[in-house]
């Protein structure tokens, strides 16, 4: 998988300098010196001087003379807002928004959800396991549970391939919950699955580890919660 310039180690980017030319230099010519980045993903920022650059949930400063690259969080001291993760959860919106859930497994609850999460999960991570043994109660609650696969492992592996052969299965809910609480794994294959995109769309969205949990309005919510807690902090977000 191509690096992304978020990556980058900061000596790179500082590296970035148009000399003494005397006039600032077009984005195009910013963005050609930033691996993955293309001019479209410039944009003004609301700081004077600095350009905002975003790259799925990837989101850093460059400023305008195109010298320096900063990565880290703007705050607006009025509004007390956290500008940066508010493009951060735009971008997680539009992200996750655009699958379809018919490309997820989903567990629903009875009746219109209360709240909506999506969570880019792992088969062989504890604390997945954990949260889907409450899956029910997530469920009662009035929770509807987007399950992504993420298998932190990466490609082929051992973890990748349970994903598959969930995801190949007549019942694909079932299948999941059989392989999260340490049951058989189907030996169905079905050729191509999503769980390669579910991968790559994780890192877009800027997954770290699983399980990985988004409010519907993009705010990341973070790993394992119990169920009364979760429904708290969804109902916190959505007030």
């Amino acid at each position: 998988m191509k690096t992304t310039w978020i990556m980058l180690p900061l000596a790179f980017a500082v590296s970035v300098s148009f000399g003494d030319e005397p006039a600032a230099p077009t984005k195009d010519e910013i963005a050609a010196k930033l691996n993955g980045v293309t001019a479209s993903d410039i944009t003004d920022s609301p700081i004077q001087g600095l350009y905002q650059i975003s790259v799925g949930s990837n989101v850093a400063y460059v400023t305008t003379d195109g010298r320096y690259l900063i990565q880290g969080e703007v705050y607006d001291l009025e509004s007390l807002e956290n500008v940066t993760e508010a493009t951060r959860a735009a971008a997680r919106i539009e992200l996750l928004g655009a699958v379809d859930p018919s490309e997820m497994i989903v567990f629903r609850p009875e009746g219109e959800p209360k709240h909506t999460v999506t969570i880019f999960t792992d088969i062989d991570c504890g604390y997945c396991r954990q949260f889907h043994r409450d899956i029910e109660r997530v469920n009662a609650l009035g929770i509807e549970v987007r399950y992504l696969f993420y298998p932190r492992t990466g490609p082929d592996t051992e973890s990748w391939a349970k994903a598959d052969r969930v995801w190949c299965a007549e019942d694909r809910n079932a299948a999941l919950t059989r392989a999260k609480l340490g049951g058989s794994i189907p030996d169905k294959e079905c050729g191509e699955t999503p769980v390669a995109e579910h991968y790559e769309l994780g890192h877009r969205v800027g997954v770290r580890g699983t399980p990985a949990m988004y409010a519907e309005n993009g705010e990341l919510i973070g790993g394992y919660l119990p169920p009364d807690q979760l429904l708290e902090t969804l109902e916190e977000i959505a007030n």
